[in-house]
């Protein structure tokens, strides 16, 4: 349901500075686990960006009312954030996004990410592995929602063809929580603060090679799913990220 993610230039993002912020109180896992290897770990815990990430600039393809701008992400006090705020010079609203494009990209494995996001109607966030040599579908979004009251959060495949399959589970996610997904073959099992919450076994599950993404975005009002935002948004709307870990499947 996040098409047209990608920004037509992904741009590194060399140094910012975020607002105040505070920290989720779950520590990043460290180490390997039973059959999966860690291959990026990162607690935002430098001064900027690591150069693990791309972030996101220029116009989102499929989506006339957004915008990705690299200064809407920032890492401070050991949290990235990634602000929506409403741009008077490009008369819409500007968010932003990161990916692992030039860093992991990887057919099959484990994400996990920590995040929180602020209340604010017609601002969406997603957390998706995205193909790595740009073509779409296949998506799949392990954790995204539409932009409504931040209490559903939706796991969607987007298979070759056009179909999809969507889950969805409720939580207040203005708080700390886990998502993730484990990536194997023919299978997603989606998981939140640990535990996986829904499974599903179908041979559209994508197998080739994908990178990770996290990113927000505002979207047209006259788009079927999302929201967009309404006088009632608030002028910033913040997705925060505390921690990301990634693994790659050990070999039988």
């Amino acid at each position: 349901m996040w098409w047209g993610r990608m920004a037509l230039a992904l741009t590194l993002v060399a140094a910012g500075c975020g607002t105040e912020v505070v920290s989720s109180s779950t520590a990043m896992p460290t180490g390997d686990l039973s059959g999966w290897r860690r291959v990026l770990s990162d607690d935002f815990s430098g001064p900027a960006l690591s150069d693990r990430w791309l972030a996101y600039d220029g116009q989102p393809a499929g989506d006339p009312a957004g915008w990705f701008d690299r200064k809407n992400v920032t890492v401070d006090d050991g949290v990235a954030t990634i602000r929506g705020a409403y741009d008077t010079g490009r008369r819409r609203w500007a968010t932003g996004g990161i990916s692992t494009e030039h860093s992991l990209i990887q057919t099959y494995g484990k994400y996990e990410v920590r995040f929180r996001a602020d209340r604010g109607r017609g601002i969406q966030y997603a957390m998706l592995l995205w193909p790595a040599d740009g073509s779409w579908p296949p998506e799949v979004d392990f954790a995204e929602d539409n932009g409504d009251r931040r209490n559903r959060l939706y796991a969607t495949l987007h298979a070759i063809g056009g179909s999809q399959v969507e889950r969805s589970t409720s939580k207040d996610f203005t708080k700390w929580h886990t998502a993730g997904v484990e990536w194997t073959p023919g299978r997603l099992a989606y998981t939140l603060d640990g535990q996986v919450w829904a499974t599903l076994h179908d041979a559209r599950v994508p197998d080739q090679p994908m990178a990770l993404a996290i990113q927000s975005q505002a979207w047209y009002c006259a788009h079927a799913w999302q929201h967009c935002p309404d006088t009632s948004t608030p002028p910033q709307v913040d997705l925060q990220i505390d921690w990301v870990v990634a693994y790659a499947r050990r070999a039988a």
